[in-house]
C-alpha cells in the first residue's frame, strides 16, 4: 500500500532507533523492511508521474538514513536500489539527486551489505558522473568515501573505474577553492585507491605533482591537517616506482623537497592542540624520509639532478644548517648520490660537504642518534675514494669518531663510527698517524700513552655485537697493514725514541738498517697496544671467509719483521687461532695427541732449515674477492709464509710444543703445496 508523505515521516520517526535501539535486532529489522514496502511503492509512483513530491520524500528518507536502524532495511526493502537508479537516470532535479546521494552515503556507512549492493550493481560509475556538477561535489565525495572505506571490493571497482583521474582533475581545477573543505576526503579516497593492484598504471600521472603543489601552496601549506593529508597521499603513490621515476624525470623533485622542509619547520608540535595530529605529523616525517631515500637512491636521480642543481643544493644547505632532522635527511639523500667516486670527490673537494659533518661529530652536545648515525653513514660513502681519505682525516681526531666509539648507549652509532675509521685507515698513512698519536707527548706516563687505537681495542672488548667486534678487528688489521707496508716514521712519529734513548739502545742506531729502525718503533707501539685477541677474532670467525683470508695476508706481512712476528706469535698462543691455522694449511684440525712428539722433533731441528723450499718462492699475497675458488690455496700459502717467519724468529710467547706444531704444519703444508704444483703441470 502506498504511503503519504506524512505517513512516511511518521514511520521514519517512530519506527527507528527510538522503537528498538539495537540495529542488529533481526525481528525489528524485518519489521522495518516490511514497513518500507509501501514507501518504495510511493517513491516509484512519484517518479513515474514526475511528481515534485519525490524530492520531499527523498529528503525525509535522507534524514532517516542518518539513523543506523534504517540502513539495512533501506537496502533490503529496495529503497537504496531505487535511489541508486535515480542517480543513474537522466533529467532528475538537483534536489532529488542531493537526497539520493545522502541516502546512498548514509546507508553505506559501516554497512557492508549495502556497499556490496553498490558494487554488485556497478553503481560506482553512476555516482562518479555527478562529480561533473560542482554543486553536487560536497555530497558525492563523502558518499564515495563511505562506500570505499574498509571495503576492498568497492576500492578495487573505484580504481578500475578511473576514480583517481576524476579526483585529480578536480584538485587541479581553478575552482578547487570551492570545495577546499573536502580536501581531507579527497586524500582519504586517493589513499585507498593507491593501495590497489594496478592503480599506478591507470592513475593520472599528475597525481603526485598536483598533491604536492597544493600542499606547498596556500592555504594548505599553513593548514596542518590539509598539509598532512595531501603530502601523505602523495607519499603513498610515491611508494610505486612508476611515480618515483615520473617525479624525477619530470623534474618535480623540488616539490617533495619543499614538502619535506615544511613538514619539519612549518608546524610547531607544541602549538598543535590535538595530540593525534602531532603523532600523525611525526609519522609523516618518518614516511617522507623513506620516500626521499627511495627517490635519491633511484638510478635515474643523478642524471636529472647533478650536484649544482636545485635539489642537491637544497640538501647541502640542510647539511650546513642546525636542524638535526634536516641534516639527517640530507646525509641520507646525499649519501645515496655519493655512490659513485666522481660524485664523492666533488662533494668533498668542491662542495666541502664533509666540513659540517666533522663539526657535528666533534660537538659533544650533539646527542641526536639519528643525526649522528646519518652523518657517519654519509662519511663512509665519502671515504671510499682514496683521494678523499686524507681530507676526511680530521674526523679521526680524539674528540670526534674515537669519542663516539666510547658511547656505549648508542651501539648502532658505535658500529658506524668504527666502520668509518676502518675505511679511512685503508692504505692511508696520514689517517693511521691520527689514530696512533698519544694523547700526551710524555711517553713516560702510562696514562698519557693512550691513543685512539686503545679506544678501538676497548670497543672490541666491550661490545657484544658481532658486527661491531668485526669492524673493530678489521680496523686494527688495516692499521697493521699500513704499518708494515709504508714508511713507519711518519705514522708513528711520536713513538720514535728520543736521541738520548736511542743512545742507550744496542746496537747503536747508526749501526742498524732503516728496516730495523722501523721495527724498533713498531715494537714500542705494539708493547703499548695489546692486539692479539682482536686480531685473533678475524681468523677464528666463520661467517666471512674473505675477511679471514684478508687477515692471514696481513699476518704474513707482519711476520716478516721481528716486531710483527712477536705480535703474531702472541696471537698463535690462543688455541682457536692455531686450530684455524691448521685448517687453513692442512684442511683439518690439530691432533692434540701429537703435541709431545712435535716437542721432541723441534729439539733436534735447526730452525734455520725450517724455511720454505726456495723453488716455491712464496710471498704474502692478497686474495682477490672475485676468485673465491682460489681462496683456500692463497690462504695456505700465506699461512706457510707466516709459519716460516715465526719459526725463524722464535718468540718467548711460544712454548716448545707450539713451535713444534708450527714446524709440523710447515712440513705438511709444503708437501701439499708441492703436490698441487706437480698436479697442475
Amino acid at each position: 500500500m502506498a504511503s503519504s508523505l506524512e505517513d512516511i515521516a511518521s514511520l521514519i520517526q517512530n519506527e527507528g532507533s527510538s522503537a528498538s535501539a539495537d540495529a542488529s535486532d533481526s525481528a525489528a529489522r524485518q519489521r522495518r523492511t516490511e514497513l518500507l514496502a509501501g514507501v518504495l511503492e510511493t517513491c516509484q509512483s512519484a517518479k513515474q508521474q514526475g511528481s515534485p513530491q519525490l524530492e520531499s520524500i527523498a529528503k525525509t528518507l535522507g534524514d532517516g538514513s542518518r539513523d543506523e536502524a534504517w540502513r539495512l532495511p533501506y537496502g533490503e526493502s529496495g529503497i537504496l536500489g531505487f535511489f541508486l537508479q535515480i542517480l543513474a537516470a537522466e533529467g532528475i532535479s538537483q534536489g532529488v539527486l542531493v537526497h539520493a546521494l545522502r541516502i546512498t552515503g548514509n546507508s553505506c556507512a559501516d554497512t557492508e551489505e549495502n556497499r556490496a549492493r553498490v558494487v554488485e550493481g556497478n553503481h560506482i560509475l553512476s555516482i562518479m558522473r555527478h562529480l561533473q556538477n560542482e554543486k553536487l561535489i560536497p555530497y558525492v565525495i563523502p558518499v564515495l568515501f563511505n562506500i570505499l572505506v574498509d571495503y576492498e571490493p568497492a576500492q578495487k571497482l573505484a580504481s578500475q573505474s578511473h576514480l583517481n583521474k576524476h579526483l585529480v582533475s578536480l584538485l587541479s581545477s581553478p575552482s578547487i577553492q570551492n570545495f577546499a573543505p573536502l580536501i581531507t576526503y579527497f586524500c582519504k579516497i586517493l589513499s585507498l585507491l593507491a593501495q590497489q593492484d594496478g592503480e599506478a598504471a591507470i592513475a593520472s600521472p599528475l597525481t603526485v605533482q598536483v598533491l604536492l603543489t597544493l600542499a606547498t601552496s596556500e592555504p594548505a601549506a599553513s593548514d596542518v591537517e590539509d598539509f598532512i593529508s595531501l603530502v601523505a597521499t602523495a607519499a603513498s603513490y610515491l611508494a610505486n616506482e612508476t611515480f618515483q621515476l615520473s617525479l624525477i624525470t619530470d623534474h618535480h623533485m623540488d616539490l617533495l623537497v619543499t614538502a619535506f622542509y615544511n613538514a619539519q619547520t612549518q608546524f610547531d608540535p607544541e602549538q598543535i592542540d590535538d595530540p593525534e595530529t602531532v603523532t600523525t605529523l611525526q609519522q609523516l616525517c618518518t614516511s617522507l624520509l623513506t620516500t626521499l631515500a627511495d627517490l635519491s637512491g633511484n638510478d635515474a636521480f643523478p642524471a636529472h639532478y647533478p650536484l649544482d642543481s636545485s635539489v642537491p643544493q637544497s640538501l647541502l644547505a640542510w647539511l650546513r644548517g642546525a636542524k638535526p632532522q634536516l641534516q639527517a635527511a640530507a646525509c641520507l639523500a646525499l649519501g645515496n648520490l655519493s655512490r659513485s667516486d666522481e660524485v664523492s670527490l666533488a662533494l668533498v673537494q668542491t662542495h666541502q660537504a664533509h666540513i659540517p659533518l666533522i663539526n657535528l661529530l666533534s660537538n659533544p652536545s650533539a646527542t641526536d642518534s639519528q643525526q649522528i648515525y646519518s652523518a657517519l653513514s654519509f662519511l663512509k660513502n665519502l671515504a671510499i675514494p682514496a683521494q678523499n681519505k686524507p681530507l676526511l682525516g680530521e674526523v679521526l681526531e680524539a674528540t670526534s669518531v674515537p669519542r663516539i666509539m666510547t658511547i656505549d648507549t648508542l651501539p648502532q652509532v658505535q658500529f658506524a663510527a668504527v666502520s668509518l675509521a676502518r675505511l679511512l685507515l685503508v692504505n692511508c698513512p696520514p689517517n693511521a698517524h691520527r689514530l696512533c698519536v698519544p694523547r700526551s707527548t710524555d711517553l713516560s706516563d702510562e696514562a698519557a700513552q693512550h691513543t685512539s687505537v686503545h679506544d678501538i681495542l676497548s670497543l672490541f672488548s666491550r661490545s657484544d655485537a658481532e658486527p661491531t667486534k668485526l669492524e673493530a678487528a678489521r680496523c686494527i688489521s688495516a692499521l697493521c697493514r699500513v704499518l708494515h707496508t709504508t714508511p713507519v716514521s711518519p705514522v708513528l712519529a711520536e713513538w720514535v725514541p728520543s736521541q738520548d734513548k736511542e743512545e742507550s739502545l744496542s746496537p747503536k742506531p747508526e749501526n742498524i738498517s732503516d728496516d730495523e729502525k722501523d721495527s724498533r718503533v713498531r715494537a714500542l707501539f705494539y708493547q703499548n697496544h695489546e692486539l692479539s685477541k682482536t686480531l685473533a677474532f678475524l681468523v677464528t670467525q666463520q661467517k666471512w671467509p674473505i675477511l679471514r683470508s684478508e687477515a692471514w695476508f696481513v699476518f704474513a706481512l707482519m711476520a716478516r719483521s721481528q716486531d710483527g712476528a712477536a705480535v703474531i706469535a702472541s696471537t698463535l698462543v690462543i688455541p682457536e687461532v692455531t686450530d684455524a691455522l691448521s685448517r687453513a694449511i692442512t684442511g683439518k684440525a690439530i691432533d692434540p695427541e701429537s703435541e709431545e712428539q712435535q716437542a721432541k722433533q723441534i729439539e733436534a731441528t735447526d730452525s734455520e732449515n725450517l724455511a720454505l723450499p726456495d723453488g716455491l718462492g712464496l710471498q704474502p699475497q692478497q686474495v682477490d674477492p672475485k676468485q673465491q675458488a682460489n681462496m683456500a690455496k692463497v690462504d695456505r700459502e700465506n699461512c706457510l709464509v707466516l709459519c716460516t717467519e715465526i719459526v725463524k724468529k722464535p718468540s718467548d710467547n711460544l712454548t716448545t710444543p707450539q713451535l713444534g706444531l708450527l714446524q709440523n704444519l710447515l712440513k705438511q703444508g709444503t708437501e701439499l703445496l708441492q703436490q698441487e704444483n706437480t698436479a697442475s703441470h
